[in-house]
């Protein structure tokens, strides 16, 4: 996986995805999971304590080494079962419609097919699930988005496979969720091409 992979930029997120701004809005997506939650792309467990008592138990699924060794750090504030899976998303060991709620937070930027990553999220929710996503994406303005495309190509190379140019909506719909609730905006402290933020909630 490489050093800078497992063990430099896990600690780079840790510390830069942080913030007064981005931790209120982080709880208050989270905190609306109930019964059995999947999270896909947990990376350093910077979501566990956003989580509320209606939660029965967490399955949270990453790939990274690095990342997970800082989440172990965390699951011991939790007061629900924890199983914590070192895998990727496009295809999970994971039976049929098993989970209540998923969870994306900053993560869909990242997954190298998040097609069928998205698929899979959707298998697994029972029907009536919900996903619950927190994510950043290409932005409506035209202007933005064009540095978003010129920008991504590094901002890959450096930030692990993350693209500032996904529209979140539109992959979510193809890969089959009704999209229930949807806000964009801009984060305020953060430059806008790489702060333009879609929240919200979609159901299977």
């Amino acid at each position: 996986m490489g050093f800078y992979r497992e063990t430099i930029f896990p600690w780079l997120i840790d510390h830069v995805v942080t913030g007064e701004e981005i931790e209120v809005i982080r709880d208050r997506v989270v905190e609306r999971a109930a019964g059995h939650v999947i999270e896909i792309g947990s990376g350093t467990g910077a979501n566990f304590l956003s989580y509320s008592d209606a939660v029965r138990s967490l399955t949270t699924v990453d790939p990274n080494p690095g990342m997970n060794k800082i989440a172990r750090r965390r699951i011991k504030y939790l007061e629900f079962p924890m199983d914590s899976r070192e895998q990727r998303c496009e295809n999970l060991s994971i039976k049929d419609a098993s989970f209540d709620f998923a969870v994306t937070t900053l993560t869909l930027c990242s997954l190298a097919d998040v097609e069928s990553s998205l698929k899979e999220i959707y298998r697994v929710l029972k029907p009536g699930g919900r996903l619950l996503f927190l994510e950043h994406g290409l932005s409506t303005a035209d202007r933005v988005g064009r540095w978003q495309d010129r920008v991504t190509p590094l901002h890959r190379r450096v930030f692990d496979g993350c693209h500032l140019n996904r529209e979140i909506d539109t992959l979510l719909r193809s890969a089959g969720f009704t999209i229930d609730e949807l806000t964009n905006y801009y984060l305020e402290r953060v430059p806008s091409i790489f702060g333009y933020m879609y929240e919200g909630m979609a159901s299977k």
